[in-house]
């Protein structure tokens, strides 16, 4: 599925929504965050959930706990 065809206006949406983070995204301030950016202008213009808005520009959902958790052999 990695090799996926992608139709063309699923790629200008791409290329919009990742001119939009590129825009209001500011990391390391809560303030400007990927929720921000989707809450604010992603979401009222695109009608997409947040989960598929960070797939479609290729970020990393926030670590869940067990990604957190330490464990005994550190892999």
């Amino acid at each position: 599925m990695a090799n996926k065809k992608r139709y063309k206006s699923t790629l200008t949406r791409i290329t919009r929504l990742k001119s939009l983070t590129r825009q209001y995204y500011e990391p390391g301030n809560q303030s400007r965050c990927y929720k921000f950016v989707w809450r604010r202008y992603v979401y009222p213009e695109f009608g997409i959930h947040y989960r598929t808005y960070l797939r479609l520009i290729g970020a990393e959902e926030e670590p869940s706990e067990d990604d957190r958790q330490l464990t005994l052999f550190g892999d």
